[in-house]
Parts: C-alpha cells; structure tokens; sequence
C-alpha cells in the first residue's frame, strides 16, 4: 500500500488552471515562450533543427515542455541567440552534425 497521493495544482478537485493567455506579436496572437533549453537535429525529417523549449505559464502540466523547430521560432529570435551564447557547443542555425562532432573532438 502506498502512501503516496499526486500533486494537484487546484484546491478543487479535478479543477485545472487555464492556460495562460495568448500574446500579440506581429499582429498575431501566440503562445509565449519563456525559455530555450536545448537543440538537436531530427534524423527523421532531414536533420531538421529543433529546439526544446519552455513555455510560459505551464510549470506542472503536461504541456510545460516540447521540441519545435526553429522555423515556429522565428519570434523568439533574442531567447533562441541568449541559448547559443549560453551553449555554444549546442546546435544552431548556422551549424551542422559535421562540425558540431569535429568540434568536440579537437576538446578530447
């Protein structure tokens, strides 16, 4: 028997937040999103950039993390520029899995 019981979020039960509203950008209204964590490369859509975000508003739920492309990025461009200056091994726009793996085998 265990004595564990899950996290709700909601004093009411079976009551979740609503999501976060949505943001005008452009003139269009999108999600916000408040972190770029990480990036790779999708070998089964022709090494298509990703990156692993963080959205804004959704700490707890299911949707808190997911992997888009750096092309539905294209309004983040300061979060995504903050990321490779933070990680400058981490793949990026102007790099490929060529250099990425050279580079990190001139520092072995």
């Amino acid at each position: 028997m265990s004595q564990l019981e899950p996290v709700s979020t909601s004093q009411i039960s079976n009551c979740t937040n609503p999501p976060p509203p949505l943001i005008k950008v452009n003139g269009n209204l999108e999600f916000e999103v408040a972190q770029v964590l990480d990036s790779k490369l999708d070998k089964c859509r022709n090494d298509l950039l990703l990156y692993y975000i963080y959205w804004a508003g959704y700490k707890g739920t299911a949707e808190e993390f997911s992997w888009l492309t750096a092309s539905d990025l294209k309004n983040t461009t300061e979060l995504v520029a903050n990321f490779h200056s933070h990680n400058p091994e981490k793949l990026g726009p102007h790099s490929t899995a060529t250099t990425t793996l050279s580079h990190m085998a001139d520092n072995v």
